[in-house]
């Protein structure tokens, strides 16, 4: 192990205790040489050799430092954490006191370790005292915690920001069935747990999970290895994130390439992004494509020469070491050439150098304001006492910029560092080549990427699918097979419904005022739509409505003209007055139906309507009963004499009290239908049952006891009368109309629907004229030798008192 003692700094004044303690581990478990570890010790002395060599930072101060090896091992990182609080070198107790204020153990700050879990070891006992730790590659999430581990910091991300740098990257390429593999330690575990819910909460799958196994031999190893590599093969997962330390990274994907397994994404964790040890595995191209996030990195000028003169000259590397007490020199590095630092020395990116770099100079701006420091006159206050506690609020508060790159701390201790995403670019001597084609910022938590930079390694040379079933299309919705929110069938939304983005799963309701086609992902506006007196059925209907008027001004003016002739007392004279009167008012309601709908509209249209068609059916239904000859059974002569008039008035009142029970239990209303696809219709509700339906009826039962009654005057004496003839055909047609409109009326949509009934009125009041006056207005203008009593068999209009009729006139 590699140990530089510094138990008091080198300095113009020098100081009474040392400045700096870093664990660093440049050998693995197995006590094989790592090269990753020895360029982060080449890093650190590199920063600590400009610290001491500056006039602006720390001027007059140098500082000291130890190198301790970890082993990867939390039982070899016990030791010397113990002896960082002691305050005496090789001694690992801890005086008792009752406070500790003004304890000062022999190191006021440690960097490293370069693991989350031999981290969380050590910030344990390094939060006793408050001495700051600070890691440049531990990003367990869970150090985050400032209640834990109140004097916690890094250089790097945690891993709840890598997290989300590989959904989002996974999201970005349409990801959604993935695998996640997980070393078994404290990285590894807290990784898994933040990764899976993370990537559930964007929809994504996690079909499987593995930790990779730990065991120490190798063919137990493998052969956990060889069964997680087979469930990928047959999972159908094309997408792998692995969460891994490089060396079990490499032991993963060499076994991988074993099985013969092709064409899928790796998607590499920081740890083992740019890992030396991992590209050099021959033939891993074969495997598929990796890509992976790097932690940003940054230069360092002058590097590259430090390191040239170290590889030319080792001994340099020992100088000053104190190998005593079973501290070893390096054997391995005296072996080293400039090839093995390739990308750590490139002229822009030092991936696992620069971090340790930085946190170097982090302690360094901290005492640089602890000891009120000036580089002007060069000074520093050499007489303060320095203690951790005290540091660590400097820690805490640091913000400067080293080669352009921005340093400071978050209350949890975390860094503004970002990743870059990288792309293994296979060369042609087996190598790969570490290309960035993206970044991840954590303030601004937005992926960037250029895929056209990524040669995928598939026979298509484009990026694998990754899904358990493929996207639905815009406008349908899903249905979950299995217990995988990523398995699903498809269904398409119906009519006014669309699917929203924000729940796949379901079809909104389109509001009401909107419309959709089938599988629609938007809902469009209606429109407003209404009967309107320019469109063309209306206009017909205006029309036939002013051809009807004008026909009764000409057959009232006709029988005007031949007052009291035997016609005129055919059709008699109130009786005309009163169908003419009443047909009048229900060609006028007739307008109410073509107009711009509005609510006093819709109140008062169908009681105008149905109220004079039926005074005009009550009149004509008296003419029968006086006519056929039944209104004769009647004793009193009152009743006969009134018999017209009471009918209509009783028939007024029967339709008046069903349109007030109508209007008391659900009235007409203005109503704007959405019943149509694409518009909405402003219309009167009026056809509600039973109110509507009730004064239909009664109309329909009046013009059927009308017809009823002329048949059954057929079988009294009069059973020749013309006007009962007339009568009857004409109810006969009313019936018809009626008995068709109904259901052509109850099955239609659209704004002509409520001109059926103004149609099926203008039919009424022709069958009515066309009946029973244009006989007799033919008679008077084209037969005026048939216009007799003879021909007439006309019935007194005034019965006598004794009740039987008197004998016909003849001429």
């Amino acid at each position: 192990v590699l140990q530089r003692n510094g138990t008091y700094a080198e300095s113009k004044e020098p100081l009474s205790f040392t400045v700096l303690e870093m664990i660093n581990s440049f050998l693995t478990a197995s006590l094989s040489f790592d090269i990753t570890g020895y360029k982060r010790h080449l890093s650190m002395r590199f920063a600590i050799d400009e610290i001491n060599n500056s006039t602006s930072l720390l001027p007059g101060v140098k500082l000291g430092y130890e190198i301790h090896n970890t082993c990867n091992n939390p039982a070899v990182a016990n030791k010397p954490t113990m002896s960082f609080l002691s305050k005496y070198p090789n001694h690992y107790g801890v005086e008792v006191q009752c406070d500790y204020t003004n304890y000062k153990p022999r190191v006021v700050a440690v960097v490293g370790p370069g693991n989350s879990e031999l981290s969380v070891l050590v910030a344990r006992f390094l939060k006793f005292l408050l001495i700051p730790e600070i890691s440049y590659a531990s990003s367990s999430d869970k150090l985050s915690d400032r209640q834990l581990y109140p004097s916690f910091f890094r250089t790097v991300p945690s891993d709840r920001i890598q997290a989300d740098a590989m959904v989002q990257l996974l999201s970005k390429f349409n990801w959604n069935w993935v695998a996640t593999l997980v070393t078994d330690d404290e990285y590894g575990r807290r990784a898994l747990q933040i990764f899976v819910q993370l990537a559930l909460s964007k929809d994504m799958c996690v079909a499987y999970e593995a930790i990779l196994p730990s065991d120490p031999e190798e063919s137990k190893r493998k052969e956990e290895l060889s069964k997680i590599a087979d469930q990928l093969q047959t999972s159908n997962i094309n997408a792998t994130v692995i969460f891994a330390q490089p060396s079990s990274a490499e032991a993963l994907l060499r076994v991988v390439l074993s099985r013969g397994i092709t064409g899928k994404v790796w998607i590499a964790s920081e740890c083992w992004a740019t890992s030396p040890i991992v590209a050099h595995i021959p033939n891993l191209a074969r495997i598929g494509t990796i890509i992976g996030v790097a932690i940003k990195s940054g230069e360092m000028p002058g590097f590259r020469e430090y390191v040239q003169n170290v590889v030319a000259d080792p001994s340099r590397d020992q100088t000053g070491s104190d190998t005593s007490d079973g501290d070893e020199q390096c054997s391995d590095c005296s072996s080293l050439t400039l090839a093995d630092f390739s990308t750590d020395t490139g002229p822009a990116r030092f991936y696992s150098t620069f971090n340790t770099y930085k946190a170097v100079y982090v302690i360094a701006h901290a005492l640089h304001q602890l000891l009120q420091c000036n580089a002007t006159s060069k000074w520093c206050n050499m007489s303060r006492e320095v203690y951790p506690w005290q540091l660590l609020e400097e820690v805490a508060r640091v913000n400067f910029t080293i080669n352009s790159h921005l340093v400071h701390f978050s209350k949890s201790g975390n860094p503004p560092t970002g990743y870059d995403l990288i792309y293994w670019d296979a060369t042609t001597h087996g190598n790969h080549e570490f290309v960035s084609f993206g970044s991840y910022h954590p303030l601004q938590p937005q992926l960037n990427i250029n895929k056209s930079k990524i040669r995928w390694n598939t026979k298509e040379g484009k990026p694998p699918i990754s899904r358990c079933t493929q996207e639905c299309k815009p406008g349908q919705k899903r249905w979950l097979r299995g217990e995988h929110n990523c398995c699903f069938l498809c269904e398409d939304c119906p009519a006014n419904y669309f699917q929203n983005k924000n729940d796949p799963h379901e079809c909104t309701p389109c509001p009401r005022e909107k419309w959709s086609p089938p599988q629609s992902t938007t809902c469009y506006d209606r429109a407003f739509e209404y009967l309107e007196v320019t469109d063309t059925l209306p206009i017909n209907m205006v029309a036939l409505t002013v051809l009807a008027m004008a026909q009764m001004a000409v057959v009232t003016g006709i029988l005007a003209k031949h007052r009291g002739t035997p016609a005129m007392r055919f059709v008699g004279g109130f009786p005309t007055l009163s169908i003419v009167l009443s047909s009048t008012c229900f060609c006028s309601s007739f307008y109410l139906f073509v107009i711009k709908p509005t609510s006093m509209v819709c109140k008062l249209r169908q009681p105008l309507f149905f109220f004079s068609f039926t005074i005009s059916l009550a009149t004509l239904l008296g003419k029968t009963l006086q006519s056929s000859g039944l209104g004769w059974t009647l004793k009193r002569p009152k009743l006969r004499k009134h018999l017209m008039g009471l009918c209509i008035l009783l028939n007024i009142a029967i339709q008046g009290l069903l349109c007030l029970v109508w209007y008391f239990w659900n009235p007409p209303s203005l109503e704007e239908s959405t019943e149509l696809e694409k518009t909405i219709l402003v219309q009167c509700r009026d056809s509600s049952f039973p109110g509507y339906s009730s004064l239909l009826a009664h109309d329909f039962g009046l013009a059927a006891v009308c017809c009823l009654c002329t048949f059954m005057g057929n079988n009294s004496d009069q059973r020749n009368d013309k006007a009962a003839k007339s009568i009857s055909f004409a109810m006969i047609l009313i019936l018809i109309i009626w008995t068709l409109f109904v259901p052509t009326y109850a099955t239609s949509q659209g704004k002509f629907v409520s001109l059926f009934q103004v149609f099926a009125g203008l039919a009424s009041i022709f069958a009515i004229f066309g009946s029973y006056y244009y006989p007799v207005c033919y008679i008077l203008l084209f037969a005026p030798h048939m216009n007799t009593d003879t021909h007439f068999r006309c019935l007194p209009q005034n019965p006598p008192a004794d009740g039987k009729p008197d004998a016909p006139e003849t001429k």
